[in-house]
């Protein structure tokens, strides 16, 4: 048993690499303690279910399958009296057995019966309770039936007991980790639901802008335009106030064009994340005077989800406004790439750089937002963001979307 222990302890070192659920890893922990702790010739493992307050078998070995589904309640056959009392049970010969579980309640003896069904009388039986923290969770039951092996002794229960606490740290280590996970995974699915109602509210707002704003001031302008046509001509002051009031509609009118496009940039929806951002790099790089080159390599029909599309789009964004604030670069480049497991955004530039982890600890400053605002966007999208930067090098940031992430449509 001695070294028994020492085997599943080695074995389970690395376990969370290779079990993804609670169900594998306890099929795992069964087949193991059966087939290794002699001498055991089947076993289950129970847990625990608050919903419907019966102890469950997770997983059993060398049992019939029916097993699978004989439910106990707390106090119900050895396992149910074991989780009730949270003690070990130790019973040695089949008279002993019979004897004791007369003693429970009436459908422990159905019960066991059932999940027994075709297999020999029980010789002995070690019933071991689950617990962390003095709560428990479950039970471990091993049984042997077989004439040529030896009974199971205190010293067994012992043994077994010492590695049931490690087994108990392991399984609810998991469960753990696998309900993290599952609330990363709701956060993200939340903070998406969130985010693409923003851009539903920015489309809503940006065609407003388009169809009705623009419109009135449209209107404006060409009133103002004639009103000065129609001044005499010694009303000189009038008509100079009136070029200046034309003039800063027309600023207005430019400024709310920018607004709206930058709000929902025109072929987003369309045509596609390339086409909407070769748009806006070329838009960009004219207005800030700053060469910005962009290529998209890889592209072989397929498009991403539209959150995919929205989220990327928006961290290129923040990116090039950072440059732009920030960088003092004299150019700058945007690469997008659809390789066969993932979708990589990069944006780089040539500018003094920064000190990254000096920046995302300083919890009061924009551009620290900004940052964090584009890891999240990137989390959104099952992907991670890589900022690289160094005094006087430049930065590189990079977005990385495994394909599998989310569904893919095509162009």
């Amino acid at each position: 048993m001695k070294q028994i222990s020492v085997k599943i302890f080695l074995s389970l070192h690395n376990i969370f690499d290779y079990y993804s659920d609670v169900d594998s890893l306890v099929d795992y922990l069964i087949k193991e303690l059966v087939d290794d702790v002699y001498p055991a010739d089947a076993g289950t493992i129970y847990l625990y279910d608050k919903e419907s307050q019966q102890l469950v078998p997770q997983a059993s070995y060398g049992y019939p399958a029916s097993s699978n589904r004989c439910t106990l309640a707390v106090g119900e056959g050895v396992p149910g009296q074991c989780f009730a009392l949270r003690k070990p049970l130790l019973l040695t010969s089949t008279k002993v057995l019979t004897e004791y579980t007369a003693t429970l309640k009436t459908k422990s003896s159905v019960s066991y019966t059932r999940m027994r069904q075709g297999l020999p009388p029980t010789r002995s039986c070690i019933a071991i309770p689950l617990s962390l923290k003095e709560k428990s969770f479950g039970v471990i039951l091993l049984e042997h039936f077989n004439r040529k092996r030896r009974k199971f002794s205190q010293t067994d229960s012992t043994e077994l007991e010492v590695l049931s606490n490690w087994i108990s740290l392991v399984i609810e280590h998991h469960r753990s980790n696998l309900e993290l996970k599952e609330s990363k995974r709701s956060y993200r699915e939340l903070l998406g639901k969130f985010l693409a109602s923003s851009e539903d509210e920015r489309k809503r707002i940006a065609r407003e802008i388009h169809d009705e704003i623009n419109h009135i001031l449209l209107s404006v302008k060409l009133n103002l335009e004639d009103m000065e046509v129609t001044l005499p001509p010694q009303m000189v002051k009038a008509r100079e106030k009136l070029q200046i009031l034309c003039t800063h509609v027309s600023k207005a009118f430019d400024d709310l064009h920018r607004l709206s496009l930058d709000l929902r940039p025109p072929g987003l929806d369309e045509l596609g994340l390339p086409q909407a951002l070769g748009w806006y790099v070329q838009t960009l790089s004219k207005e800030a005077g700053l060469p910005i080159k962009i290529e998209v390599k890889g592209l072989s029909q397929r498009r991403p989800a539209p959150v995919v599309e929205t989220e990327l789009l928006r961290i290129a964004q923040e990116a090039l406004s950072n440059i732009l604030k920030h960088a003092q670069a004299t150019s700058a480049g945007v690469r997008l790439t659809f390789g066969r497991s993932k979708l990589t955004l990069e944006v780089a530039d040539n500018g003094i750089g920064f000190d990254v982890d000096a920046i995302l600890s300083t919890h009061s400053t924009t551009r620290n937002l900004g940052l964090l605002g584009m890891i999240e966007r990137a989390e959104i999208c099952g992907g991670e963001l890589n900022i690289r930067s160094s005094a006087g090098g430049g930065t590189k940031l990079t977005a990385v979307v495994p394909i599998g992430s989310y569904d893919w449509g095509t162009y």
